[in-house]
């Protein structure tokens, strides 16, 4: 993982265990392969975080999962929730990459799909290297504290630590624990399981945000912690 000079950055601007954590939203050293799928998705969507030389392999293919569920939210849920179905067992998700106890089983799985189905299309998130110093800095707190949540050990908001870096009509953060494959922890933020008003995936597929930042760092308790910060101006 890159990490940055964030005081450098702000004068130039002057599975052990499965956790989606409540959903932030405010308006005024293991990696996985990236994802290879390219079929019939838009070259935005695609290649958006190409040339993002501040993020890494693992928090690129994060972004690439971002873009096309927000590019073709139906295609998908057919090619990434839809197949979850056939590793559960009661309320216990089975899969080759790992298993773990879920609070709905299959019901928010379906859900997700039917939902997604409908789903509008959004514009791709642009990766920002500002918006990825804010989503760090929290994700490098609670590797070092072990906490959880969207407050910083100093008692920070997302909202604040991103007004750092801009002025912003709209902030939304998403964080999840124990996952290190980028298809992986955005399909479980779009099933949102055990979150009752899906605000995880709302925040994914809000077409008022713009741009993202993502950072994934070793957690002491959930072995993983993925923040994801998105804006809107």
């Amino acid at each position: 993982m890159k990490h940055h000079n964030t005081a450098g950055m702000l004068l130039r601007i002057a599975a052990a265990s499965l956790l989606l954590y409540g959903v932030c939203r405010l308006h005024t050293p293991e990696r996985a392969a990236a994802s290879t799928v390219r079929q019939g998705r838009p070259v935005e969507a695609m290649h958006a975080a190409a040339r993002a030389d501040y993020l890494d392999s693992m928090e690129k293919e994060v972004v690439r999962h971002l873009n096309m569920a927000r590019s073709d939210p139906g295609k998908y849920a057919r090619e990434y929730i839809a197949p979850k179905i056939r590793y559960f067992e009661g309320r216990l998700y089975r899969a080759p990459s790992g298993a773990y106890r879920t609070r709905e089983g299959l019901r928010a799985v379906r859900e997700c799909v039917s939902v997604m189905q409908g789903a509008r299309p959004a514009g791709a998130l642009t990766p920002s290297e500002t918006v990825t110093i804010a989503a760090e800095e929290h994700a490098r707190d609670q590797s070092r504290t072990g906490r959880t949540g969207h407050r910083r050990a100093d008692g920070s908001k997302p909202g604040a630590r991103l007004r750092k870096f801009g002025r912003w009509r709209i902030t939304g953060e998403n964080i999840a624990y124990g996952l290190n494959s980028g298809s992986e922890i955005v399909a479980n933020l779009l099933v949102d399981d055990g979150v009752r008003d899906r605000g995880h995936r709302k925040n994914i597929l809000d077409p008022q945000f713009s741009i993202v930042g993502v950072a994934i760092e070793p957690h002491p308790f959930h072995r993983y912690v993925c923040v994801i910060d998105f804006v809107g101006k």
